[in-house]
């Protein structure tokens, strides 16, 4: 096997592919570009760094457009700014129009992925001023990103001389040919360098155990180490992580050694030369916001989380954990094919569990490099860790947040998959997970992230199609409704309500307004909505001209303590988000929200069947012993045994020694929000009914009866065992 060629083949690869993820996200919409290069072009133009003002930045984006992010360090900005420093980028305002109502980090939701509101005509090859700057410095970005592969390859000669060279090919295309790092080192983003020095850091960390574990080391090589460190740390915050490997792998190579040179000599001069490149920048930040870390003022601009998730709430988040580590584009809202992420968890898994077992099986011993193997292992850890720390403030528990520890990862999860196969096919198992991985990263740009983000198209008000065609509603701005699509549609809560909007611009007068569709439930509460820039939100209304139809696709998901069941409403409208006030609405239709799958059974059983498969499966009364003028529930549990033909109301006569009611609830079953007419089989509808106690009724006990009717004809629904046309409620209410 020709290793250098293989190598090569893979690192040309990657470069290609990186540059193609460059040129196939649009500019700004990588990973938080939209701040990131923003902070380049700042540094690139004034020859100085941001200085963050949280009121400014919350108050005025356009005045603050790296928004907390211009409190990073700034090593890879300095660089950038500096290869791109002879281009003119004073059209950034012109490009710089940020969608405030993407969907970002929501990518079950249809269409709004974009976070910039782009102008074909601007962005289009031969790229000029901002355009031709964020491309150069993408391109760069994939070269550093290259380095970062390269170094994977060399951690896993490192770990592992003797093993096949498949081995390090292998975890070398694991990273190359992963799709998230393909797209984050494809973008205007610090996260790039950060990984090399960490790999880097990685690599110099795993030599200097091995080689101190033979005698003393020179001083030069903690020194280089602290260099690296220094510049990791100048890059991210994240390279403090650096310092907590290094003491216990120091400390580790001090008791093999029985010496205390490598802390109380390596240690120090790793600080001191980390100081020396990085004190300027915690002094500057002490100056400006009593923090030398600055995070003070960034955590002020970009908010913290309102409590603290739930075990079951870190699972869920486990989820986009996975995925982002995987491949997870946009702004965390354009989302691979399911399959995809199947298959990386499958992979995962595979790798891990095989890799415990290759620990289990082999159990490499000193002087054997391979017994480093825990050392890539806890940097993996201790960043996984600092990621869960840092969501604890704010949402931000994503994979590609590790990938300073991605060449160690890659060669650990090529071990293990190497172990599930026989020695003599473990070159296939390699060959076979980097090209499998390489076909999925390539069509990734044209499949997946490229869709995202084409523009839609006007139509013609002919071109609504007849059965969603109405007569034009007005809701305000110069625009109108004039069609909508809304199949029935049954949902529970947690799942989606799809609806098409047709607007259409008569003439518009120049506002950019929100959209929004919302649903509204049990007594008109809202159990639902969505609110952003209409046509897609790619096509602000401001650009709108008359004659035009957008057809408008929504999904909005039912909020999980909606009351249920009910019938939804249906509304869309316009909304002046600088104004603060609705335009217009327009009732679209209703859906239904089932009732929950688990019902809680009457406390007081009674099966009663009436006509048309229903059933009064029983009560409570509360209370069973009340005052005059007071209130108290009865609270009937229906049960459907078939879809009723019509609505019928529900009777609640509460009857004393006349025939006549003293006091009664009549009324559609949940005042309405759920008619029979709605009801399907299987279901059990809980349905409280307060009975209003007249002050002036005398002590004694009543008797309550209940009954359904159609209120059209008056006529009652009988019960199928000949008892009649209501039910008497066994527990009589005592008024004392």
């Amino acid at each position: 096997m020709n290793v250098r060629r293989w190598l090569v083949l893979i690192l040309a690869t990657y470069v290609v592919l990186g540059s193609i993820y460059s040129i196939a996200t649009p500019p700004l919409e990588a990973s938080d570009e939209f701040k990131h290069y923003p902070y380049v072009q700042y540094v690139q133009t004034h020859r100085d760094l941001p200085v963050l003002d949280p009121e400014t930045c919350l108050a005025s984006p356009p005045d603050c457009p790296w928004l907390q992010d211009g409190g990073q360090p700034p090593l890879y900005y300095m660089l950038m700014a500096a290869a791109t420093s002879w281009i003119d980028t004073s059209d950034l305002p012109t490009i710089w129009w940020v969608n405030w109502h993407a969907f970002i980090g929501n990518p079950s939701q249809v269409c709004n992925k974009n976070l910039i509101i782009h102008f074909p005509e601007r962005e289009a090859f031969p790229w000029r001023g901002a355009v031709l700057a964020l491309h150069i410095v993408r391109l760069l970005t994939v070269w550093i990103g290259a380095g970062t592969v390269f170094l994977t390859y060399k951690v896993a000669r490192t770990l592992f001389p003797d093993a096949s060279p498949s081995l390090a090919l292998g975890a070398t295309a694991l990273t190359a040919f992963n799709p998230m790092f393909l797209f984050v080192n494809s973008a205007s983003n610090n996260d790039s360098l950060t990984a090399l020095w960490g790999c880097l850091f990685l690599l110099l960390t795993i030599r200097l155990a091995r080689d101190g574990l033979q005698g003393p080391l020179p001083l030069r090589r903690y020194g280089l180490v602290g260099i690296v460190v220094g510049l990791f740390l100048l890059t991210k915050l994240s390279g403090l992580a650096a310092l907590i490997l290094l003491v216990p792998v120091l400390a580790w190579m001090g008791f093999r050694r029985r010496s205390l040179r490598p802390l109380v000599v390596g240690l120090p001069i790793v600080l001191g030369i980390t100081a020396l490149i990085t004190g300027w920048w915690f002094l500057r930040n002490w100056r400006l916001y009593g923090d030398p870390t600055g995070l003070n003022v960034f955590i002020a601009i970009q908010g913290v989380r309102p409590v603290i998730p739930t075990l079951k709430g870190w699972w869920g988040e486990f989820g986009t954990f996975r995925w982002t580590y995987w491949g997870l584009f946009g702004a965390i809202d354009v989302m691979a094919p399911g399959w995809f992420y199947t298959l990386c968890d499958l992979l995962s898994v595979a790798g891990i569990v095989g890799f415990a077992r290759w620990v289990a099986r082999r159990r490499p011993r000193l002087p054997d490099p391979a017994a480093l193997w825990w050392i890539p292992a806890l940097w993996a850890v201790i960043l996984f860790v600092s990621v869960v720390r840092w969501t604890w403030i704010f949402y931000s528990f994503q994979g590609r947040l590790i990938f300073p520890s991605i060449a160690g990862v890659s060669t650990l999860l090529a071990v293990g998959l190497q172990e599930w196969a026989p020695r003599v096919h473990r070159p296939k198992v390699a060959a076979g997970v980097g090209a499998g991985l390489f076909l999925i990263a390539a069509a990734i740009p044209f499949a997946v992230i490229r869709p995202a983000y084409v523009l839609p198209e006007p139509i013609a008000r002919s071109d609504v199609p007849p059965e969603a065609r109405v007569e034009p509603i007005d809701v305000g701005g110069g625009v109108r409704v004039v069609g909508w699509e809304l199949p029935p549609q049954t949902v529970r809560r947690g799942e989606s309500v799809e609806i098409v909007i047709y607007w259409e611009a008569v003439a518009p007068d120049g506002g950019d307004y929100v959209s929004f569709v919302r649903l509204l439930g049990r007594g008109m509460e809202l159990a639902g909505d969505v609110n952003r820039r209409p046509a897609c939100g790619m096509v602000p209304t401001s650009l709108w001209q008359p004659g035009q139809v957008w057809r408008d696709p929504y999904r909005v998901v039912v909020r999980e303590d909606a009351s249920a069941p009910t019938r939804l409403r249906v509304e869309a409208g316009l909304y002046d988000a600088e104004r603060r006030e609705t335009l217009g609405v327009v009732r679209v239709g209703e859906v239904k929200l089932a009732p929950p799958r688990r019902v809680p059974p009457p406390p007081r059983p009674l099966g009663v069947e009436f006509d048309e498969g229903i059933v009064l499966a029983g009560y409570d009364l509360e209370p069973a012993l009340a005052e005059p003028g007071e209130v108290v529930t009865l609270t009937l549990y229906w049960a459907a045994d078939g879809t009723p033909s019509r609505d019928y109301q529900v009777f609640v006569h509460l009857v004393g020694e006349g025939p006549e009611p003293v006091a009664q609830a009549d009324g559609p079953p949940l005042e309405g929000d759920y008619p029979t007419g709605m009801w399907e089989a299987g279901e059990r509808i809980v349905d409280p009914r307060p009975i209003v106690l007249p002050p002036d009724l005398p002590a004694g006990a009543y008797r309550i009866r209940v009954g359904l009717y159609d209120l059209e004809t008056m006529v009652r629904l009988t019960r199928r065992d000949g008892g009649g046309d209501a039910v008497e409620i066994p527990t009589p209410l005592q008024i004392r």
